[in-house]
């Protein structure tokens, strides 16, 4: 009995031991890269490398890991993985324990699976003001350190915990990560000695490029295995070996910030942005392994600077859609060209395009334009102007010919019997209420979905009856961006972020991480789901969330 009753005790002392564990643990509400975000990269303020990746911690970007045997990126570590912010002063991963440490304004923040489940330690709690800026970290055998302005901070290396704060380390065994770069004298004879790759040179504290751009050197890391990893302010890493004495630039990341078109075409995702810096462009991204090609505005002959509103694809042909101008790109001939006002492009954004072997029609806030494919100039339909106080914000096309999404309604243009009519006069409708404001429109096989006022309006192609399938309170009453249909689930992008609805049951689920921001656009591949919105671009693994 009593043999039984120690059992008993030492279940429970057990129990309350893990159950302790488990709950002090912070819990994920999704595994670590079932959400990705990509962003661009920014400058570059620290190095680090771990067992299996070096460590990159960028301004706007997150952490992005490159493989050490891969010579590959993988994927980012950002605040989708629980970072307190994309903006990452330093890195630094601790040999040690493995625990992978990283700050950003006002807080130091530590991982013990280097993926997610990151703890943040705020300044103030680690004798720091919130002004402070963490530069450098590192570690010793017994303590983490980090450099901050004048000052140094030791802390417990598994648990944050203040441990003192001096105006130099009481050790001196410490091994930092890299931190800003100012003219170290063994990486700069390393530049002088190595030969830069790609067209790219060297002058002094800066790179040049094969198209003449100075970028600055933010940081530099001498690491294990005769490796040499600088940094720049343009976000391009450079990866160098002191044996072959030659320094190769490597590119991650897409152009622009706020996403707001998408186009999924052979595996590759076309990303175009709503903001643009002088520099940016448009990138097309491997989804498989996440290599990018990009197309900068100021380097690339015949394209325009431009925001990116709407893609379109035909052929080897790529359409996009900007403000006043679209930009067509020969993939065969690898050429860009911008058609202007003078071949009848309509002011103001250009908000969706679809075509036929023939034509491209383009949507905008001025109305409607059609363009002859071949000649790229405009050819007169009618009713240009119908639209012109009423925005255009969306176009489908099938077989009935050209949907219209308009502020006042869903229009419908036969371009077989050229005429313009109010589609729901088609068929027969079971709609108790008017329709207005459509700002998105999608089709699943016979099926045809319009984003209204009163919600989700379908229109069944093959008996042609309009029906009410979603209503607009079951995603909060949101202006819808965008949506897609794949199976039963329709997702539904909005400014409040994103939402999936089973069209069957109804049942619905509100994504409204803080990471996901406004949701401009929707893509999916299989079983990932790609979304443009404010904070870049976005893949979720939307199946494991079943």
């Amino acid at each position: 009995m009593v043999f039984g009753e120690k059992r008993l005790l030492l279940f429970y002392f057990i129990f309350f031991l893990l159950a302790t564990i488990i709950f002090s643990q912070p819990r994920a509400k999704y595994r670590p890269f079932d959400w990705l975000l990509f962003k661009e990269s920014g400058k570059i303020n620290s190095l680090s490398e771990g067992f299996e990746y070096l460590y990159i911690a960028t301004s706007t970007g997150g952490i992005s890991r490159y493989s050490l045997y891969s010579n590959q990126y993988d994927f980012p570590i950002t605040t989708a993985q629980g970072l307190a912010s994309n903006n990452v002063n330093s890195v630094h991963f601790d040999h040690n324990t493995g625990i992978l440490w990283a700050s950003s304004p006002g807080v130091i923040q530590y991982s013990y699976t280097r993926e997610g489940n990151w703890r943040h330690i705020d300044f103030i709690d680690i004798g720091l003001t919130i002004k402070d800026r963490i530069t450098m970290i590192g570690n010793s055998d017994n303590y983490i350190w980090a450099r901050a302005n004048t000052v140094y901070v030791k802390m417990d290396k598994s648990s944050g915990i203040l441990a003192g704060i001096y105006p130099m380390p009481d050790e001196i065994n410490i091994k930092w990560s890299s931190g800003q770069y100012l003219n170290n004298n063994k990486i700069a004879d390393i530049l002088n000695n190595y030969t830069i790759m790609s067209g790219w040179m060297v002058s002094g504290s800066q790179f040049i490029d094969n198209y003449g751009r100075y970028i600055d050197i933010t940081s530099g890391l001498i690491g294990a295995n005769n490796d040499v990893w600088i940094g720049s302010s343009d976000g391009t890493l450079f990866h160098g070996n002191k044996t072959m004495e030659a320094i190769y630039p490597t590119e991650f990341g897409i152009r622009g910030s706020n996403i707001n078109a998408l186009l999924v075409h052979n595996d590759n995702v076309w990303i175009g942005s709503k903001n643009y810096n002088i520099g940016r462009g448009v990138t097309r991204l491997n989804a498989n392994n996440f290599q990018a090609d990009h197309y900068d505005f100021d380097i690339t002959v015949n394209m325009s600077l431009t925001e990116v509103h709407s893609f379109y694809h035909f052929e080897n042909n790529l359409w996009v859609g900007g403000n006043g101008v679209v930009l067509t790109f020969d993939k065969d001939e690898n050429y860009w060209r911008t058609l202007g006002e003078d071949r009848g492009i309509p002011n103001g954004d250009l908000t969706s395009m679809v075509g036929d072997s023939n034509y491209v029609w383009l949507g905008s806030y001025y109305g409607i334009r059609q363009i002859d494919r071949k000649t790229k100039r405009e050819e007169q339909m009618g009713f240009e102007y119908l639209f012109y106080n009423h925005p255009v914000y969306d176009l489908a096309i099938n077989d009935f010919g050209v949907w219209i999404a308009s502020r006042t309604g869903i229009y419908l243009y036969d371009k077989n019997n050229p005429q313009i009519m109010n589609a729901l006069s088609i068929g027969d409708s079971y709609l108790d209420f008017p329709v207005s404001r459509v700002t998105s429109i999608c089709q699943e096989k016979n099926v045809i979905y319009f984003a209204t006022n009163i919600g989700v309006v379908t229109f069944d192609l093959e008996v042609q009856v309009w029906d009410l399938l979603i209503s607009v309170a079951e995603y909060r009453d949101n202006v819808v961006s965008d949506m897609i249909v794949i199976g039963k689930f329709c997702f539904i992008g909005t400014e409040q972020g994103l939402f999936r609805i089973n069209m069957k049951s109804h049942r619905v689920r509100e994504y409204d991480f803080d990471f996901i921001g406004s949701v401009n656009a929707l893509e999916h591949i299989d079983k990932h789901l790609w979304i443009g919105s404010s904070e870049g671009l976005i893949r979720f693994k939307w199946r494991k969330d079943l």
